[in-house]
């Protein structure tokens, strides 16, 4: 038996040991756990470190992209190679992903970092390369078409990064709020709803804790007090029920919180993170909330008219092209 072999053999024993069967994060069949379990064995990482590795690359490859957090947060609740969500477990996690992606054995981009971003003016390399960017560029609002206005807020820009790519296919706004949400905030978005006329509906999803709550009252009263409608609001996440559905383990109420005592009095004692629910769970979640606003067959045919649109445009580009 090869040293590789023999390694990945230990590494089966050390995780079905401790009570966790390889492949359960994933889906993965015998043969792709089998081959991908060989190359996170030579990926460099102790054995220290290794089940917490393969259990963190199974979750990414069904549910990326997600944070850090997110990553952290599923070790804890689905496997037993990570005690809690400190300090310390985060920036273990943090640095084996990045390790593992650094020396190539995950992508880049099943990782999202949504807080850091590169500030640059558009520019191109001639008018070729900019024609060719407006044709790609080109959407149909589609939701000035249909029945309903949809929005999305969650509590964090974290959040915002694996959401984006619902969001982004649906032209949902996506409003991050980064803790607590200034005037200067709620008013630019009351502003951009004085011309819909049509039902509004915002989403929110935001931690299960004192600040959690109080943040979603706080942009939802200052949204209701500057854009004077009468829009309807819905938490997607996370809801008490949650705690079940994805096995999540609770977190305490954090000391001193001094929104203790209102969250006890209607929640009881149990707080949870954005971040305790898969990432693709929560994909879904916000998925199935916009499509309730489509209805059947709306976005087949506004996809049409798109289509019809952006090829007129094309000829029309084209004369432009040197």
């Amino acid at each position: 038996m090869s040293r590789q072999r023999a390694r990945q053999a230990t590494l089966f024993a050390m995780m079905r040991e401790a009570g966790h069967e390889p492949g359960t994060l994933s889906g993965w069949s015998e043969q792709e756990l089998d081959e991908n379990y060989r190359i996170l064995c030579g990926s460099g990482t102790s054995m220290s470190n290794l089940p917490l590795a393969c259990c963190a690359a199974e979750y990414l490859s069904a549910n990326h992209p997600d944070t850090v957090r997110g990553v952290m947060y599923q070790m804890v609740s689905n496997t037993p190679f990570l005690a809690d969500t400190s300090d310390p477990s985060y920036n273990r996690v943090q640095r084996l992903l990045s390790r593992l992606r650094e020396n190539g054995t995950i992508p880049f981009e099943w990782i999202v970092d949504n807080v850091r971003r590169t500030i640059k003016p558009s520019s191109w390399s001639g008018l070729h390369d900019y024609v060719e960017t407006v044709r790609d560029c080109y959407r149909l609002d589609f939701w000035s078409r249909l029945p309903a206005y949809v929005e999305i807020i969650v509590e964090k820009d974290t959040v915002a990064g694996k959401l984006a790519p619902v969001t982004q296919e649906f032209d949902v706004p996506l409003h991050p709020l980064r803790g607590y949400s200034s005037s200067s905030f709620a008013w630019q978005i009351s502003q951009a709803w004085r011309e819909i006329i049509k039902p509004i509906t915002v989403y929110y999803t935001g931690d299960f804790d004192p600040s959690g709550l109080q943040m979603e009252e706080d942009i939802r009263d200052k949204l209701r007090r500057y854009s004077g409608q009468n829009f309807a609001w819905r938490r997607l996440a996370v809801l008490a029920e949650h705690f079940e559905v994805y096995g999540i383990t609770p977190l305490p109420i954090k000391s001193g919180d001094k929104r203790k005592r209102w969250f006890t009095d209607r929640y009881g004692h149990d707080c949870a993170e954005v971040e305790a629910i898969p990432a693709t769970d929560l994909r879904s979640i916000v998925r199935k909330a916009i499509e309730s606003h489509i209805p059947p067959g709306a976005w087949e045919r506004l996809r049409a008219v798109e289509q019809a649109e952006l090829e007129s445009w094309q000829q029309s580009l084209g004369q432009f092209v040197v």
